[in-house]
């Protein structure tokens, strides 16, 4: 008898671990059939455009719907959404971005941001910036000390990051990894060099997605899908 109590004692514990270890550690929003999951809110300091669920049948993971964010509220200016969750310090997030190539110099940025502050208007945001003139990913902090100019921790040629110059729009895995103040940066899976990077200007932050328009002014839509954040103990 008491072998028994101790089995289902024990196996209810396995069951109670198993259900809620950590569940806050782990977001994920899909936007399966143009619905979110998580809750998404506007950077305050930009303008007033927020991340939507859209149904999408070419959604890149197969299950009809991406998350889209524009910048059209400010008429051409940067915009970011950001997923509500709690606050990250130690983390790794990543993201299908998908990358517009544009002729010339002008074109939009899309990406995804990280330690995003709110309250005091500062963040990191990784972007492909993929106009034919010269096409990059880069990394760089903007804040209201830089007067949302971007300080560039790195910029990869796109020939680097990618292994080719692109010649058409398609979907990019980006994903980034903090641990103590320093970000590594992958690329489809690939380590991108120059890393781990400082990234102290934020000691602990949000998630989301950016969108902006290099070159003058212009109306720009960031597409993104399987949206992931796995926050990590120091």
């Amino acid at each position: 008898m008491r072998t028994l109590i101790f089995s289902i004692f024990f196996a209810s514990l396995l069951i109670f671990y198993f259900s809620n270890a950590y569940p806050e550690d782990y977001y994920t929003d899909d936007f399966s059939n143009g619905k979110s999951k998580l809750r998404w809110s506007f950077f305050p300091f930009f303008n007033l455009d927020n991340l939507n669920a859209v149904v999408d049948p070419e959604a890149p993971d197969g299950d009809n719907g991406i998350g889209i964010l524009k910048n059209s509220n400010a008429g051409g200016f940067a915009s970011l959404s950001y997923a509500v969750t709690k606050q990250m310090e130690n983390f790794y997030i990543e993201a299908l971005v998908y990358c517009p190539v544009t002729e010339g110099n002008k074109g939009p940025l899309s990406g995804i941001a990280f330690l995003i502050d709110p309250i005091n208007g500062n963040f990191y945001r990784l972007v492909c910036d993929l106009k034919t003139d010269d096409p990059t990913i880069n990394l760089a902090y903007v804040g209201v000390d830089t007067r949302n100019y971007p300080v560039y921790l790195k910029i990869w040629h796109a020939n680097e990051a990618i292994g080719v110059t692109p010649k058409k729009s398609t979907w990019y895995k980006m994903a980034i990894k903090v641990k103590n103040s320093k970000a590594t940066v992958y690329l489809n899976n690939i380590t991108l060099s120059g890393g781990p990077f400082i990234v102290d200007r934020v000691k602990r932050g949000f998630a989301g997605v950016y969108a902006n328009f290099v070159g003058g002014l212009g109306e720009v839509t960031t597409k993104v899908d399987r949206f992931f954040i796995k926050i990590e103990g120091r």
